[in-house]
């Protein structure tokens, strides 16, 4: 095993022009203008296409009709798997299925790119993964979640103890009448922005990470209140979050 201590140019071939990147746990998943490659660790399934990437370029007719939509539109990582969201707003998990992270309804790994089933006929428009587990937002603005829940990471409010290999719709009183537009996860914790400008977050909360003012883990979403400025982004890190927000003149 070689390590890079700095930056390399990564060939992906001759006009591939990547829009987005997203770093997991093992791996690393990468957009271009017209399909998604992926590179990195392969031992839980991470990395599904194995062509050249000139093959998967000439390809990307024949493998963007095996999916509901023309494209791949988003696309996240966890710890161990992957998330994809495509224009037509299905929803497709792969990797390390343990905790049920990628809500196939069971608990095995998913080695090829695969429809999270209990969210068919469901639009789904931006999709975060934790370590453990996965959040999307649906095209309404309803939250789901699926994966392991033990410190609460998933925000259904389910026993800590349980995981949920299939999708679950998050109805904490406080997200009533709310319309979630932006989802991030860390590693053992999750947090929202709604359209109303409002953060809430769930999860572990050891290193404060929740942005509650105390340490205690939450189960269910809090409003992170926030005084002063108008929130337009969140993203969770392993083991904190960063708020990028704007301040009226």
């Amino acid at each position: 095993m070689t390590f890079s201590v700095s930056p390399s140019l990564v060939t992906l071939g001759p006009g591939v022009r990547i829009t987005s990147v997203a770093t997991g746990g093992r791996h690393t998943l990468a957009l271009s203008g017209y399909m998604k490659y992926e590179v990195g660790c392969m031992n839980f399934g991470e990395r599904s296409v194995h062509d050249s990437p000139s093959r998967k370029r000439q390809d990307s007719s024949a493998k963007a009709s095996k999916f509901p939509g023309s494209y791949v539109k988003v696309i996240a990582r966890g710890g161990r798997h992957s998330a994809v969201v495509t224009d037509a707003g299905a929803l497709f998990t792969f990797g390390w299925g343990l905790y049920g992270q990628c809500g196939q309804v069971s608990t095995n790994d998913q080695l090829r790119p695969a429809c999270v089933p209990t969210l068919s006929g469901i639009k789904v428009e931006s999709v975060a993964a934790g370590l453990w587990h996965t959040i999307c937002i649906t095209a309404d603005g309803h939250v789901y979640a699926f994966g392991g829940n033990q410190f609460g990471q998933l925000g259904t409010g389910a026993d800590l103890a349980e995981l949920q290999t299939q999708s679950t719709q998050l109805d904490a009183p406080c997200l009533e009448s709310k319309c979630a537009k932006m989802v991030s996860c860390g590693a053992r914790h999750s947090a929202i922005l709604t359209e109303d400008g409002q953060v809430y977050s769930w999860g572990w909360n050891k290193y404060g990470q929740l942005g509650l003012g105390d340490s205690i883990e939450r189960n269910i979403p809090s409003r992170v209140p926030i005084e002063g400025c108008q929130p337009k982004n969140v993203a969770c890190g392993w083991w904190h979050t960063l708020l990028l927000a704007e301040i009226p003149l």
